[in-house]
């Protein structure tokens, strides 16, 4: 038996139906309906929460970095190209745009030189572009995350230091700026390690920066922190007109591919 329909309701705007009024096996039932502009006001309230929820998510991602606020204005639209820094803005622009095969090979970089040569924004250039994208990105200057430690330590006991560590295992990529620049005591060469060796042991990126060339920072870091280092991160210097990329190790090949140009 056919449901027979008696009474409805249309939109006055649109003209699709409101609801209906059918008879099923004797039964008079009213039956809502969607019309389009019903469906249009959803689908825009759909958009709009999950640009509500996008929005909270890269907020929280933002915290979750511990960046300054100054390094969000890192990004590779404020990136002043010249002949010198081309290689190196092509070499993290694909780093990042190639960012899931660069985590699946383990691939990060040791960015080294003098001062002011822009090793800090390239780096946070990285950050921002992933973050933008919701990769869990922690970027962090080297003083920052000591001292947030040592914080956390004196007013928990440890209980929250533990925690803090075990975000940066998480995060798909962690950058560490200005490497050497803290105190060389035990206490901090000892987390210095513990950072390193966790995400050399779950075979995870790491970024570093550092004013020190690569002698200088072993020395200052000590051969168990830097052997890790140099095995995880791909060694690029960056100095004013002396920049140059090492291509001492194995993944040489795979940097070589990401200073290629866009064909």
């Amino acid at each position: 038996m056919e449901a027979v329909v008696h009474r409805e309701e249309v939109c006055p705007v649109c003209g699709g139906r409101l609801w209906t009024e059918v008879e099923i096996f004797g039964v008079l039932r009213k039956l809502p309906c969607t019309c389009e502009c019903k469906k249009q006001e959803y689908q825009k309230q759909q958009q709009l929460q999950e640009a509500r929820e996008k929005a909270l998510r890269l907020e929280r991602l933002r915290n979750f970095s511990l960046m300054d606020k100054k390094f969000e204005s890192c990004t590779f639209e404020n990136f002043r190209v010249d002949s010198e820094n081309e290689q190196f803005y092509r070499l993290a622009k694909n780093y990042c745009e190639r960012f899931d095969e660069m985590k699946r090979q383990n691939i990060g970089f040791l960015f080294y030189g003098p001062p002011g040569t822009g090793k800090t924004f390239l780096a946070f250039c990285i950050a921002n572009y992933l973050i933008e994208r919701f990769y869990p990105v922690i970027a962090v200057s080297t003083i920052g995350f000591l001292a947030k430690l040592k914080q956390l330590y004196s007013q928990s006991s440890g209980e929250m230091e533990i925690e803090v560590l075990n975000s940066f295992k998480n995060a798909d990529l962690v950058i560490l700026d200005d490497l050497g620049a803290e105190s060389s005591t035990g206490w901090a060469v000892e987390k210095l390690y513990m950072l390193v060796d966790m995400r050399y042991r779950d075979e995870k990126p790491l970024i570093v920066t550092t004013n020190y060339d690569l002698e200088q920072l072993k020395e200052r870091l000590g051969i168990r922190i830097f052997d890790r280092l140099i095995e995880m991160c791909y060694p690029v210097e960056i100095g004013g007109t002396s920049r140059r990329l090492k291509t001492t190790n194995e993944k040489a090949q795979i940097v070589r591919k990401l200073l290629e140009k866009a064909v």
